[in-house]
């Protein structure tokens, strides 16, 4: 009696270990994080460092979160007036959807379109720099990320706002 006892308590057990066992793989690559660094050469130059998070996976599609430091360089401000000296900090801050044609945790490329905020100071002239205004600018980019679900390396290629850039980093 007592060993059947065993044997049913394993087999009950048995498939809710497992369904624990998978549902712990899913929430570790949705809440999966990142670091990239972050050169840009265009209407907005910048070097930033992005923090990088998953928020949601959909089948062939998921979403990401970006946040961090920038130091950018404006070629045009926002009321259209061009500055040659123009640059400073920022906080950014952005949100990507990546997709393909294969589940997100299969692939290797993905097309990743991206929009947000550069959020931050603005100082003129290099010589003497002084504070001129906080700034507020758009980020938008269009590219291709390659992310190998066995690999913990990073490489993102785009073009944004008359721009282009790329970025390298790890998971």
């Amino acid at each position: 009696m007592k060993k059947t006892l065993i044997i049913i308590s394993f087999l009950i057990l048995i498939p809710y270990i497992s369904a624990q066992g998978q549902e712990t793989d899913s929430l570790e690559i949705l809440g999966e994080q990142s670091t990239t660094l972050d050169f840009k050469v265009g209407s907005i130059s910048n070097i930033a460092v992005n923090f990088e998070k998953v928020l949601r996976i959909d089948g062939n599609t998921a979403v990401i979160r970006s946040f961090g430091p920038a130091y950018i360089r404006p070629w045009v401000t926002m009321d259209g007036t061009i500055f040659d000296e123009a640059q400073g900090p920022s906080i950014q801050i952005s949100w990507s959807r990546l997709s393909g044609s294969v589940p997100y945790h299969l692939r290797d490329t993905h097309f990743e379109i991206s929009g947000g905020i550069y959020f931050g100071m603005t100082f003129i002239d290099y010589t003497k720099p002084k504070f001129a205004f906080f700034h507020i600018y758009p980020k938008f980019s269009l590219g291709t990320r390659h992310q190998s679900p066995t690999s913990d390396v990073i490489t993102r290629v785009y073009i944004g706002f008359l721009s282009v850039g790329f970025s390298v980093g790890s998971k």
